[in-house]
């Protein structure tokens, strides 16, 4: 069964000052299901908050079994660590999670931090790619474009991420 309740991430940080406030959902009136507060934990992709985890929408991390070659350094690392050493960055002041849609026991969300939608800045890190019909096509357009994170020149990528850098360039 699959569940969708109404987007409100854009609505996140509207009304949120640049100070050091908890960044909280705001009510979009339809009755959207959010959580916000401080994470509890969290990878690449997804974040526990309240004792739930939630996937985020729209985008891929590499597993942590994918290895990673910087040619520069001639070393191999975890192809997830860069995602999840950015992630907690981003999720240092705290988040909110609009849910999207819970299937096959996975809930499904688009989450902002203070630096605006979480999906988005990781893509435009270049330590996440865009999922197939993700709204983040312009950001992974831009990292591909400026080689930023696993894009870069000098790192050797999984297989399928090869794939996308050859397209993009």
């Amino acid at each position: 069964m699959r569940v969708y309740i109404p987007l409100i991430a854009s609505l996140f940080l509207a009304a949120q000052p640049a100070h050091s406030a908890p960044i909280r959902c705001t009510d979009d009136g339809e009755g959207g299901a959010c959580i916000w507060g401080k994470v509890e934990g969290y990878d690449g992709s997804s974040l526990q908050i309240r004792g739930l985890t939630i996937q985020l929408a729209g985008i891929t991390v590499p597993p942590r079994r994918d290895l990673c070659q910087d040619k520069n350094a001639k070393t191999s690392f975890d192809c997830a660590k860069p995602a999840r050493k950015r992630m907690g960055e981003l999720l240092a002041k705290g988040v909110a999670c609009d849910i999207l849609d819970v299937a096959g026991g996975v809930i499904w969300g688009r989450c902002a931090v203070f630096d605006g939608d979480l999906g988005a800045a990781l893509v435009a890190s270049g330590v996440a790619k865009a999922a197939k019909d993700s709204p983040y096509d312009a950001e992974q357009a831009a990292a591909l474009a400026a080689k930023k994170g696993l894009w870069a020149a000098g790192t050797v990528i999984p297989k399928d991420w090869e794939n996308i850098r050859k397209k993009g360039e």
